[in-house]
């Protein structure tokens, strides 16, 4: 998908070379639908713990890191192609529980992450915008025409 819509900032491209780096690992998404859009947050083992656009499942084995959805790194799904139809284990069954017993939660707080990026873009908010812990290396920039349309009217109450 990275290759095929020239994304930038996702995890594990490097779009200055049009290449996917072959980090020896899986990936795997929590799916949520706004707006007709299916998102695609990345579960991720290793995310500083000061980082502002995560959900924290518990701590990881590296130092200062979390385990948990990375809201920074959503994808929007584009071809119901991308996806494969291989089963996939969490590491601790409560993981699953911590995912799915959340979600509106969830949902809500990837829709607040958007609200503040649209409002970071339309102020030209360059200490958000630069932050290496907020919207510095986020996949959003590749959607600011189609998130705009996310406002707080989305959120699930």
């Amino acid at each position: 998908m990275c290759k095929d819509y020239q994304l930038i900032q996702a995890m594990d491209y490097d779009s200055k070379f049009n290449t996917v780096l072959d980090k020896g690992r899986g990936y795997v998404h929590v799916l949520v639908n706004i707006q007709g859009m299916v998102f695609l947050i990345s579960l991720r083992s290793y995310m500083p713990k000061k980082y502002q656009l995560k959900y924290k499942l518990r701590n990881s084995q590296k130092m200062n890191c979390v385990e948990g959805l990375d809201f920074g790194k959503t994808l929007i799904l584009e071809k119901d192609d991308y996806l494969l139809s291989k089963n996939f284990r969490l590491r601790k069954q409560e993981d699953y529980y911590k995912i799915m017993d959340n979600d509106i939660f969830i949902i809500n707080r990837l829709i607040k992450h958007i609200i503040d990026f649209n409002r970071a873009i339309k102020a030209n908010d360059k200490h958000k915008l630069e932050d290496p812990m907020r919207f510095k290396f986020t996949t959003f920039v590749n959607y600011v025409d189609r998130l705009s349309n996310i406002t707080e009217k989305d959120y699930i109450c």
